[in-house]
């Protein structure tokens, strides 16, 4: 533009120096005509020696101010773009198309370079973006790509990572960790079946909502409580706090009840709700009381106040002892006052020697010549003693003479005069041995 501006101001200037010799030269030219272009210079022709010069003449784009109106090639804008066609507009009806616009994609020379839809190739790999290139910073994305698993369009097909879906979950082969189960994709949800079903590379990894470390793949059994999960201390809350199935079961002492149940002291076995009451200064039974054993036999005694047998009103401490083989008194003895030899037997309890504490019923008989049992009887079936004549036989296992060593149970009997096997008949021997012994002959 400066440089037109230039050569019209030169030109002007030569044709004021026509104009200053024309007047010299007494030559008339504001009459003439001297272009023949039908303007003089009286006519206001700024350039009388140009036909295409003068007043309402058309301007066009010829560095020349056509019309004379002081302004060359002012052609005027026609669609408003801020160019005319003088400027390089070239087309002044449509304000999308001037030197130096945008190039669009409309079939257009919108930047008027001679070339419509010619957009720059920034990333270089042979397609602009209106010949199908959909990312123009990226020189592996154009209409030629090769579609690779990287989050571009590579072939600009509009999809992304489109590698194939062989299990046809709508996840391509690139995202799917598994592209032969359609259960298994990153949008899938995650379930407690050792799987990766959502890809994030574990198995099972459901969120943990209640944030206590545990979810429920891995046994937390209420992901909205926190104090709920498999190691979870129960407390009575009517929640499962450890998870293992039954609510408020805390039994520390193992005796079937928790101190949610009624267990006042869960560290005793002895002691839960409706125990038996036991004589050891605890409430056994978590009533509220201890040892409240009941009166049974109503003698104002109970097994806890020393009642040795609770069933028999005329037995407590304190009672008198009577002959009856019964602990009246409860101090641990019985018939004391009648049991002479004291051993808990007295003459009305059956001790047939009240003299001697080896006599009473009971007893295990000795051979000693006494009636140890009280049955009535003297060492039946007692064993042991001395074996004097050391025949391998006492007096108690039978021996009928235990000075000689030929009489013993089980000995073969002999012609001697001699009950040799004790059974108490003498040389009870066999027929022919019987002769002998009736002839005055001996066995040998």
């Amino acid at each position: 533009m400066r440089h037109l501006m230039r050569l019209s101001r030169r030109y002007t200037a030569v044709l004021a120096l026509l104009a200053g010799f024309q007047l010299l030269g007494g030559i008339s030219s504001c009459s003439s005509d001297m272009d023949g272009d039908g303007y003089t210079s009286a006519d206001g022709d700024c350039n009388d020696l140009n036909a295409s010069v003068y007043p309402d003449a058309i301007e066009v784009c010829d560095y020349r101010d056509n019309d004379c109106n002081g302004a060359p090639d002012d052609v005027g804008d026609g669609d408003g773009d801020g160019r005319s066609i003088c400027q390089g507009d070239c087309d002044d009806a449509d304000a999308t198309v001037f030197a130096g616009a945008i190039e669009y994609c409309d079939g257009l020379d919108n930047d008027c370079t001679g070339v419509a839809d010619d957009p720059p190739d920034f990333d270089g790999d042979g397609y602009n973006s209106c010949q199908g290139d959909c990312n123009e910073l990226s020189s592996t994305a154009n209409p030629a790509g090769v579609e690779v698993c990287d989050y571009v369009d590579n072939d600009c097909n509009g999809k992304v990572d489109d590698l194939g879906d062989a299990d046809g979950d709508g996840v391509s082969i690139c995202w799917d960790c598994n592209d032969e189960d359609p259960t298994i994709h990153p949008l899938a949800l995650e379930l407690c079946d050792g799987i990766d079903n959502n890809c994030t590379g574990e198995a099972d990894d459901v969120p943990d909502i209640d944030a206590d470390g545990y979810n429920v793949c891995q046994g937390d059994c209420n992901d909205l409580e926190p104090t709920t999960s498999p190691e979870g201390v129960e407390v009575c809350d009517s929640i499962d706090n450890d998870c293992n199935g039954v609510v408020d079961d805390a039994d520390a002492d193992g005796d079937g009840q928790s101190g949610c149940q009624g267990d006042c002291d869960d560290q005793n076995p002895t002691i839960y709700a409706n125990a038996d009451e036991l004589c050891d200064s605890l409430d056994n039974d978590c009533n509220g009381e201890i040892d409240d054993v009941s009166d049974t036999d109503r003698d104002n005694y109970t097994a806890c106040e020393g009642d040795c047998n609770d069933s028999d009103m005329t037995i407590y401490p304190g009672a008198t002892e009577t002959c009856d083989g019964e602990d009246d008194n409860c101090d641990g003895r019985v018939d004391e006052p009648f049991d002479v030899d004291g051993d808990g037997y007295a003459t009305c309890t059956g001790d047939c020697d009240d003299t001697n504490a080896a006599v009473s019923p009971g007893l295990k008989e000795q051979c000693d010549g006494i009636d140890n049992n009280c049955n009535g009887r003297i060492d039946e079936k007692a064993t042991g003693g001395v074996d004097n004549d050391g025949d391998g036989a006492t007096v108690c296992d039978g021996d009928c003479d235990d000075s000689n060593a030929d009489m013993y149970p089980g000995n073969a009997e002999r012609c001697d005069g001699l009950d040799n096997d004790c059974d108490g008949v003498i040389d009870n021997v066999s027929s022919e041995e019987d002769f002998g012994c009736r002839s005055g002959h001996s066995t040998p």
